[in-house]
């Protein structure tokens, strides 16, 4: 059968003489303990996927994890299972849609019904995707220590939940101001983590991380200004949030080495999830020909504190680039 022109599948890497190939070499350089730093993004958040596998082909591997909102999703996928963990995610992503999180009101969510609502829709639906996904239901039943973050809807801190029940801290992760409804934690309101910490960098080295590798989830290009309501919310909301990621990355490439992966730009919108396996097979290549380029990098043992990063962005940017270690492309992986 002739493969589609359109199909394409990362070649695998091989040494020239054809030997098993082991795990690129990386975890002697970070400092432990190391910690997976998941961010928000929705339909986005199957770029983590991609960087996932490629990281499974380093002998790097978390002491903890933390994430926002899908990131949250994400790394309690893992820390409940590392060695299935790749393969649930394919499942996940696979079938997950707007409709499976907020089940059959999607339309209804539109509906003149519903505007004195707290939310155009309800939790019920991801709730039960969520206990169909995980087995466990507890915090204390993962086996990689786990924190979700959400936003306190009083005071506005980010909060990480790591102890307790399981659901309802995803659940509260995830809230989408607006969309879906706050969710009660010990009779605090919390609501999605993206309003206050969506790439929880600063977090982890506060809670005590001495490395950090951060698994981002692609990004698009900026609504374009306008007097449209909804793209002019979608504006602000890039704005706020790429303010609040150079602060995060700022503070913690400060106090300890930050790996930050390279992730898919262009993206579609958040909510939509027709080009999630596009978005991992990209991710997935970025992000193993970065880490092959670190391996690459000499005359270091243990790595100091810095943003470690392909330039990009980064040189421009007066918050950062004081931090950047650039990790520049090397030959091809063959």
């Amino acid at each position: 059968m002739a493969v589609p022109d359109q199909m394409h599948v990362p070649s695998p890497v091989v040494t020239a003489d054809l030997t098993p190939r082991e795990p690129m070499k990386l975890a002697h350089h970070l400092p432990h303990p190391v910690a997976y730093v998941m961010a928000g993004g929705g339909a986005h958040g199957s770029v983590q996927w991609g960087l996932l596998q490629a990281l499974a082909e380093t002998d790097i591997s978390p002491d903890v994890l933390i994430g926002t909102s899908a990131g949250s999703l994400t790394c309690s996928i893992l820390g409940e299972d590392p060695l299935s963990a790749l393969s649930r995610l394919s499942y996940v992503w696979s079938q997950l849609d707007i409709e499976v999180l907020v089940g059959d009101s999607w339309m209804a969510m539109l509906s003149a019904a519903r505007k004195k609502s707290q939310s155009l829709a309800e939790n019920a639906s991801e709730r039960a995707m969520l206990e169909d996904i995980l087995v466990a239901r507890d915090f204390s039943e993962l086996r990689i220590p786990t924190a979700a973050v959400a936003t306190d809807l009083a005071t506005g801190k980010a909060t990480a939940f790591d102890s307790g029940p399981l659901i309802p801290a995803l659940l509260a992760s995830s809230a989408i101001p607006g969309m879906l409804p706050p969710v009660t934690i010990n009779g605090r309101r919390y609501v999605d983590g993206l309003a206050s910490a969506n790439l929880p960098a600063r977090l982890a080295v506060e809670r005590g991380a001495k490395s950090i590798v951060v698994l981002d989830t692609g990004s698009r290009e900026p609504a374009p200004i306008s007097t449209s309501a909804t793209k002019v919310v979608a504006r602000v909301n890039n704005i706020l949030n790429a303010r609040q990621r150079r602060a995060q990355l700022a503070y913690a490439s400060s106090h300890v080495p930050i790996l930050v992966l390279p992730t898919p730009q262009n993206l579609g919108a958040a909510l939509d999830f027709r080009g999630t396996m596009t978005a991992a097979s990209s991710a997935y290549e970025l992000a193993r020909q970065f880490l092959f380029d670190v391996t690459a990098m000499s005359g270091r043992s243990k790595f100091s504190p810095g943003l470690y990063a392909r330039p990009g962005p980064y040189v421009t940017d007066p918050d950062l680039s004081q931090f950047l270690v650039g990790v520049e492309p090397t030959a091809a992986q063959s």
